[in-house]
């Protein structure tokens, strides 16, 4: 009797989970529309996506297929209906990406997912992308899902569904640069809450 070695684990029940990395999702801020206030993360997982994005200010639905925290809702992104929000945002099961860019293309809403490299191949995704439009947000570096320091054998992008950005790709900044904005906007807030706390002349 041959012995089922993924018995147990993630691809047997299709979960498929790679958790990503902060220094992947620190270059999607600026390319969140504006006026988006409630962003639908439904690959919550252990909550990387949806902390950044609650840091920056928006409300996260968190959904995931198989809940890891308390505060996930447990919904199936592919079949379940998608709640009231202005955009959504994830990183869908690799082995799914294509029923999920349909779905997510499906929505009619602006969305942002990560996914290899790959998913600009094959025709059917093909026609996904050029009959909604998509653009492509490219990523300095390789993206070392779960481990910063394990080095992964492909290339991962965001796609992205944008009303300003059509048929398009676009590069992100280099981290060095996204630290330097990151020390300019804590430097902002330390300098706003300084000013706060000044007594007001009477």
């Amino acid at each position: 009797m041959q012995v089922n070695k993924w018995k147990g684990n993630r691809r047997e029940i299709g979960e498929d989970f790679f958790e990503t990395p902060s220094s992947a999702i620190l270059p999607i801020k600026k390319y969140i529309p504006d006026g988006v206030k409630i962003i639908l993360e439904p690959t919550h997982g252990k909550g990387a996506i949806s902390n950044l994005l609650e840091e920056w200010g928006y409300t996260v639905i968190k959904q995931d297929k198989y809940p890891k925290t308390d505060d996930t809702t447990e919904a199936d992104f592919l079949t379940d209906d998608i709640p009231d929000c202005d955009m959504i945002v994830f990183n869908p099961p690799f082995s799914l990406k294509t029923e999920f860019l349909a779905r997510a293309c499906k929505s009619g809403k602006p969305f942002l997912f990560i996914s290899p490299i790959t998913v600009m191949e094959t025709r059917t995704r093909f026609h996904i992308f050029q009959k909604h439009e998509l653009s492509v947000l490219n990523l300095p570096n390789r993206t070392n899902f779960n481990n910063e320091h394990k080095k992964v054998f492909f290339h991962s992008v965001w796609i992205m569904r944008h009303p300003e950005y059509k048929n398009q790709i676009v590069y992100a900044d280099t981290p060095e640069k996204e630290k330097a904005k990151m020390a300019l906007e804590k430097r902002k807030l330390r300098l706003k809450k300084s000013a706060a706390e000044i007594p007001k002349s009477v």
